[in-house]
Parts: C-alpha cells; structure tokens; sequence
C-alpha cells in the first residue's frame, strides 16, 4: 500500500486548523472577539448570530475591527456601495478583497450598513416588515371591527324579535260553515263545521281543530263523522323540528266508535319562505280502533307524511298535504293513508273566504260493509282571525 506523501498529510492538518476559522468575526474595543455570521449592520448597530447565544446586537461604535468570509454588501457613509469580502491584514488594516475594483482600502468607522448579497438593504427590509405589520393591524382591526358589528346586529335582531313577540298575539284561528240540501225528488240535508286554532311563535306552532260532517237523505242519516287533532312542532334549528301530534276519529257509517293515533317525529322544512312552506316528517306511534261490534285494535304504528302551503298571491292560497300510518305487524296490509287537498280565496270583506277542498281517507283494513276508501268534498264560508 503506497503511504501519503507529505504534501498531502500537511494539506489534510491544513484543513483540519482552519476550517473552523472560516467564520466572520468581530473584535470590540475591549479586545474581546465575536465569531459567527453577521447578519447585518444598520442604524448604529451590528446583529451577528453566534453559536453561544443566536442573534447578539452590538453598538457600532464599539466595533474595533471586523471580517467576514464571504462577501457582503458594504454601503460607506457617502453612499457608495461596495460588494467584497472585509478581511484584517496583518498591519491591522481593513480592505476589501474580491471586489469589481480589486482590493479595497475601508475604515471600519467609513461603514454605514452591511447586509447579505441575496437580501434587502436592512433599512428597506425594516420599512417592509413595518408595511407588512400596519396592512396585519390594519386587518385585524377591521376584522374586529366586523365580529364587533356583527354581535351587535345579533344582539339588536334578538331585541327586535322580542319586542315583537311581545307586541304580537301568537294566537290565531278561523271557524269554517258549510250547508247542503235539495227538495223535490229526494230530501237531502247536509251540514259541516270546522273550527281552528293556531299558535305561532319563532320556535314553536300548535295546532287545534274540530269537525264534523252531517249529512241526511229522505230522512235517513247518511253521514255522521267528527273529527278532532293536535300537533305540537318545536324548532330544534332553522330547518329541523320535532313533532307530537294525537288524531281521532268518529265514523257511525264506518263503524267506527273511535280512532286514535298518537305519534312522535322528527321533521324538516324543504323550503321555508313567507310565501311557500314545504316540510316532512316521519316517526313512531300508537293506533287504536274500536268498532262498534265490539271488536278493537291496537298496534304500533310508523308515520310518514308532509305539507305544502302556498301563497299564490294575494287573492289565492292553496295547501295539500299526506299522512301514511303502517302498521308494524304487518305494514303492507294494514295501514290507513289521509290526504287534504284545497284552496282559499277571500271575500269582499275582511276576514272571510271562500275555502274549496277535499279530504280523502283510504283504510286498507276496513270494518265490515265499510269501503276502504271515504271521500269528503267541502265548499265552506270561513271566517278568518289573526
């Protein structure tokens, strides 16, 4: 194996010694020496980062002697800028070598501000950096200035709604007439009635009603049904609600002594606009029937359904809507669908209105002699209060 030559082992101890030399370096006027990499020196003052302590400032002034070992940017106190290297030579005089201009006599007191080659001129940076803070406080500020307007309008609509709650009656309703009759060939007499009462607040509506239809034709009663409801929907957000709600029922020509359904459920309005409301629900429940022969009924039982009321305009509103209870023993075969289908229009005076509409009941299972399917057509004058 060839042994390394001399040349070669003084250039490795050569390197070994100087390498970590090659940092700049600072000396003050009590003599003490600062090695690392000057990160800049402006406004008086020298910033160099060491390995002892990061980023060190030192007052100019105290500065006695100072290299580096790579170039900087050196701007003089008359301005003129220099790009080099600031070395020491042994006599202790400043240049600045690999310069345009070759090598350089400086005097360190001369220097005005020096700063890396790939970055801005200190001051430059300092006014950017203060830029860049104003246009941050600025933002922040206006930010602010939104969130703190935005809480108020909040807080100001809260105070509006309820100081209209206050002012405003919740409670509404309207009672409904309705009357049939013929002579001559075939006596008829026919009467219905509806009553309905209504409480809204911003997150709560009630709803109460009663009918009945009474119908009698050459002496014999041909219709005796009443009906009665209650639901209860409260909001749980701006779209979402949930819902209670109890029906009965009484139908001499179905043989129906009485029919309860009590449910619970979960809806959501599709739209909600002043205008047009559309909304679904769907739940649980309980069904009871019992028939005038004695026998009853009981089940649990699913609910489905929605509702539609829309303001066409000013003269004319129209609503609709579809309630489908399943038995859970057997919901293909045992359940009773509901459906209203009408329209309002008001009259001359105010509040009344003529109300056109048709209610339709389908029982899948129906007591004996009783069509599964039961549809009433109402013409009524309805007397309207808010």
């Amino acid at each position: 194996m060839d042994k390394p030559g001399l040349r070669t082992l003084l250039f490795l101890i050569s390197s070994t010694l100087t390498s970590p030399l090659l940092a700049d370096q600072i000396t003050l006027d009590d003599g003490s020496l600062l090695k690392g990499t000057i990160k800049e020196v402006a406004n008086g003052q020298l910033i160099i980062n060491t390995a002892f302590a990061d980023d060190v400032t030192i007052d100019y002034s105290r500065i006695s002697s100072i290299s580096t070992d790579s170039k900087y940017v050196v701007e003089l106190n008359s301005r003129d800028r220099i790009v080099g290297q600031l070395t020491v030579d042994q006599n202790g005089q400043h240049k600045m070598t690999n310069t345009a201009f070759g090598t350089v006599n400086v005097d360190p007191t001369n220097i005005r501000s020096v700063w890396a080659t790939d970055a801005a001129k200190p001051q430059v940076a300092a006014v950017e950096a203060e830029y860049q803070q104003e246009i941050a406080d600025i933002k922040a500020s206006k930010e602010q200035e939104v969130a703190e307007l935005k809480a108020s309008y909040e807080q100001a609509m809260t105070a509006i709604r309820e100081d209209r709650d206050r002012l405003r009656d919740p409670w509404s309703g309207s009672l409904a007439l309705g009357a049939t009759g013929s002579s001559g060939n075939t006596q008829r007499f026919g009467a219905h009635a509806r009553g309905d009462l209504h409480r809204e607040t911003d997150m709560e509506r009630m709803d109460l009603y009663f009918a009945f239809n009474f119908q009698k034709e050459d002496g014999e009663q041909t219709v005796n049904e009443k009906l009665a409801g209650l639901s209860l929907e409260r909001d749980i957000s701006e779209m979402w609600f949930v819902r209670g709600a109890m029906d009965f029922e009484i139908d001499d020509f179905e043989e129906l002594d009485l029919r309860a359904i009590a449910t619970a459920s979960i809806g959501r309005f599709f739209i909600r606009e002043e205008d047009l409301k559309f909304k679904g629900f769907a739940g649980l429940g309980y069904r009871y029937e019992g028939y005038s022969d004695g026998t009853t009924e009981k089940d649990p039982t699913g609910v489905l359904g929605y509702a539609v009321d829309y303001r066409m305009n000013s003269h004319l509103k129209l609503f609709h809507d579809f309630t489908y209870y399943p038995s859970f023993s057997s919901p293909g075969q045992n359940y009773l669908a509901v459906t209203n289908l009408g329209g309002e229009m008001p009259l001359a005076q105010d509040n009344w209105k003529l109300r056109a509409s048709v209610r339709s009941q389908y029982n899948s299972q129906p007591a004996p002699d009783a069509e599964t399917t039961d549809t009433t057509y109402l013409m009524d004058l309805v007397y309207d209060w808010e």
